[in-house]
């Protein structure tokens, strides 16, 4: 982020303090460019008004968790938070609301080439980049923030609104305004996730795993039970969410994670960044952590977020020397039944990779995870246009590399025969 402050920034995080709730008849809308993370504070009462509203609720744009990001992880990257306001002419005295919260950064080589960008910022622990959108005005807010890409003032002829739900009503309004405006606009990139959902309604959601699978982790609990005390734990509300917090930490770093340097507890930055966000979340009774402990120590730690009537697994760790029990996925199928106790939530986004075998094996949902680009200009009209031939010519290359690769190892096998 960018230590300068502007008085424009300024007048909007003070016009923003006491924004209310409510529709006008007539209203318009404006979008202001905020870098400093002073004025990014003043912002959090309508900030949280908003992921109260939001369209699709997204865990890690709200405040506690994009602040201390920012704080974090932003470094020298060219972030700033783009906001559209709402200012309801018809209501007088009113302050403009806030519609739309994008975090975006500037991309300077998009897809390779020499061409800059605006891009939804993604930090190495953001599993979900779907920008806050008030569901009351969301029309209204993307149309701004596109007009506003296409007058130039974002200062890039081509926009990449990376890791959005593909399936959400967010997406479908980006590509019906970007028509309406005459901006090109092409999916660059898509997955699926496992997602579980209470819509699958059963007695006992823990059975809708596979029998296989729950024969297994039966038989596999049952040899540790023989080896000592096994209790499957959970944080409450009126627990010290600190002791979680560092036996997470420290089970995390003991594995492969610790050993390649991607644990949270391998910077200070990672340490601070989790220790914010789930005490802050603990407080605001959105913090879900499930534990298993062997003899009273702990050998696996699961965190997952609270959003609107869905949530956002985190991360699991568990202790290694335990592996042979599979302590890991006993705690995800605890997960599937804390979700169907938890009251107003209705989906539990696993926010794992696409080829995750055990999390594709006992979802009964997949979430489309989504990249769209859109491109204004001659020079951003021509790269969007262009990624399907870009898309294709990396993979032919890709293939070829690996065909080239497997050659030269058969041959290097035929010569050391």
């Amino acid at each position: 982020m960018d230590p300068r402050s502007t008085t424009r920034e300024s007048g909007a995080a003070g016009a923003l303090t006491q924004a209310g709730i409510g529709s006008a008849r007539r209203r318009r809308t404006s979008v202001v460019e905020v870098r400093e993370l002073k004025t990014l504070l003043g912002l959090v009462p309508a900030w949280e008004d908003l992921a109260a509203a939001a369209i699709e609720p997204n865990v890690f744009y709200e405040h506690w968790m994009l602040i201390p990001a920012l704080e974090g992880f932003a470094g020298e990257k060219d972030v700033r938070v783009v906001l559209v306001l709402i200012h309801d002419d018809d209501v007088a005295g009113r302050r403009p609301r806030l519609g739309a919260l994008f975090p975006l950064e500037r991309i300077r080589t998009f897809r390779n080439l020499r061409v800059s960008a605006l891009g939804l910022w993604q930090h190495v622990h953001c599993y979900a980049c779907t920008p806050l959108v008030r569901a009351e005005v969301a029309g209204e807010c993307v149309a701004a923030l596109l007009r506003w890409f296409q007058s130039g003032e974002a200062g890039a002829s081509l926009l990449e609104l990376g890791s959005i739900a593909g399936d959400g009503p967010l997406r479908r309004l980006l590509v019906d305004s970007c028509n309406d405006l005459g901006l090109l606009s092409m999916a660059t990139d898509a997955f699926t996730r496992g997602l579980w959902s209470k819509s699958h309604a059963v007695a006992d959601p823990g059975s809708a795993v596979s029998g296989e699978l729950r024969r297994q982790l039966r038989r596999k609990e049952k040899r540790l039970r023989e080896r000592g005390r096994v209790e499957h734990v959970a944080l409450r509300a009126d627990d010290d969410v600190g002791p979680w917090v560092e036996d997470f930490l420290r089970i995390e770093a003991s594995g492969w994670k610790g050993s390649g340097g991607t644990a949270l507890a391998g910077s200070p930055a990672g340490r601070r960044y989790f220790e914010e966000v789930a005490a802050a979340a603990h407080h605001r009774g959105r913090l879900l952590m499930l534990g298993i402990d062997f003899d009273g120590r702990p050998i696996a730690r699961r965190c997952a977020f609270r959003a609107g009537e869905g949530s956002f697994a985190f991360k699991t760790a568990y202790d290694e020397e335990f592996a042979a029990f599979s302590p890991g996925t006993l705690l995800e199928v605890d997960s599937i039944r804390q979700l169907d106790a938890l009251p107003g939530v209705r989906w539990m986004d696993s926010c794992a990779a696409p080829d995750n075998l055990l999390i594709n094996r006992i979802s009964n949902e997949r979430r489309t995870v989504q990249s769209l680009a859109v491109g204004t200009g001659t020079l951003g009209e021509l790269v969007v246009s262009g990624l399907p031939l870009l898309r294709w010519t990396h993979q032919r290359i890709l293939k070829r590399k690996s065909t080239e690769t497997k050659e030269a190892s058969t041959c290097r096998l035929q010569i050391a025969h």
